[in-house]
Parts: structure tokens; C-alpha cells; sequence
């Protein structure tokens, strides 16, 4: 149980260049946007740091996923 309610959205992945995410970001007026980088072909964020700067994380190429876990009662 969480008393903290945590919304779920999925969006269709979209290729652009961290420039363009930037836009977009500061058009929908969120302080991060997810987007697949059209230079490294990677999924990545770009965010907004403090004093009007931005920040982007990008991944590297996907591992093998690990063996999920069963939830104990």
C-alpha cells in the first residue's frame, strides 16, 4: 500500500534533437521531456536545472533485462 497516489502516462516514442526537446519541454511547460535522440538513436530527458540551465541524460545501448521479481504478501 502507498498513501502517495502515482499517475501513469505512456506517449508514443519521438525523435527529435535535444533542441527541439527543449522546445517542446518549454511549450508544454513541464520541467523534463522524454524523446529518442535522433543523433545517438537513444532514448534520453532533457530537464531544467537551476539558473536557467538545461540538463540532458541520455541511456546507452539496453541490457538484457533482469528476471523480474515475484512481490512477497
Amino acid at each position: 500500500y502507498s498513501p502517495v497516489v502515482i499517475r501513469t502516462k505512456s506517449f508514443d516514442a519521438e525523435w527529435m534533437t535535444v533542441e527541439e526537446a527543449v522546445d517542446r519541454m518549454e511549450l508544454v511547460g513541464h520541467d523534463f521531456f522524454l524523446f529518442v535522440d535522433v543523433r545517438t538513436d537513444h532514448p534520453s530527458v532533457v530537464y531544467r536545472r537551476k539558473g536557467w540551465d538545461y540538463g540532458v541524460i541520455g541511456l546507452e545501448e539496453q541490457q538484457e533485462a533482469p528476471a523480474k521479481r515475484s512481490r512477497r504478501a
